[in-house]
């Protein structure tokens, strides 16, 4: 059994077990249900959907629950869910509102202080529209109702304008996270061209044919790397070195410029 499928079992479980007759479901999205997961490069993404708002002891013992029992199974980049009402889910806005989020980048954040974490973290996020997108057409259920009966329909402006919100500062998290941030931005670009909600791995197999001929080289060592076993700062450095930042730069100008232009036309209908 690999770690994944523990964690998998273990987050089925768990969630059961501490939210009771309040979880309505668990819901797979990003790179494990797309096609690219790659435990080396990945990370794990999952809706939790919930009756009625958790309390702060139900937060803190979700918290627990992740920091003690799934982290140490997770993928190299950690995990990522939200905790949204079904209220919502079943009638859906932009930005969604949630509940409560945890991702490897508030880590730091949460074990500083995890009560005013747990206070603090609830609003709503732009970026739900594309994971609900996701869980639309290819979402997996871990646990719980059928997907259908849970979520309402994403509008595809939603879409396109959350993952252009997404891009919005590409031309700064080239330099620091190039592997991500090119296959990322193909990703847009793709959809843009065909409305094909695709994977990072797809995207970047999309921008290998598709970029202009000056980028497409950055498509496939992006899309190597990603699908390589070396850890994420090994082959970010590696790739920074071998084109340098001016033409990173500048590929992510011209594809956030090209993103901008389409969403004030309009966008991607």
């Amino acid at each position: 059994m690999t770690k994944t499928t523990k964690l998998l079992r273990r987050l089925a479980t768990g969630s059961q077990n501490l939210l009771a007759d309040n979880l309505v479901g668990v819901y797979l999205h990003g790179s494990y249900v797309l096609g690219g997961y790659n435990p080396a490069v990945s990370d794990l993404d999952y809706i939790m959907v919930v009756m009625r708002r958790l309390t702060v002891k139900e937060k803190a013992d979700l918290m627990h629950f992740t920091t003690e029992e799934l982290l140490p199974l997770a993928p190299a980049k950690g995990l990522e869910f939200h905790v949204l009402l079904l209220a919502h889910t079943r009638h859906f806005r932009h930005p969604m509102p949630f509940d409560f989020h945890f991702s490897e980048y508030h880590r730091a954040e949460y074990f500083r202080d995890p009560e005013a974490y747990i206070e603090g973290m609830q609003g709503t996020d732009p970026d739900l529209a594309a994971h609900l997108m996701v869980i639309q057409q290819q979402g997996q259920v871990l646990t719980g109702l059928p997907i259908k009966d849970v979520f309402a329909p994403v509008p595809p402006a939603a879409y396109w304008q959350s993952i252009v919100f997404d891009i919005a500062d590409a031309t700064k998290q080239i330099l620091n996270q190039p592997t991500y941030v090119t296959l990322n931005l193909c990703r847009v670009l793709a959809y843009r061209e065909n409305g094909a909600v695709l994977s990072k791995q797809a995207g970047g197999e999309w921008g290998e044919n598709h970029l202009p001929k000056l980028y497409q080289p950055l498509a496939s060592y992006a899309l190597a790397s990603y699908e390589g076993d070396e850890d994420l700062k090994t082959v970010d450095g590696t790739m920074l070195d071998h084109f340098g930042p001016h033409l990173l730069i500048r590929f992510a100008h011209e594809c956030v410029s090209v993103a901008v232009d389409a969403s004030q036309k309009g966008g991607q209908q």
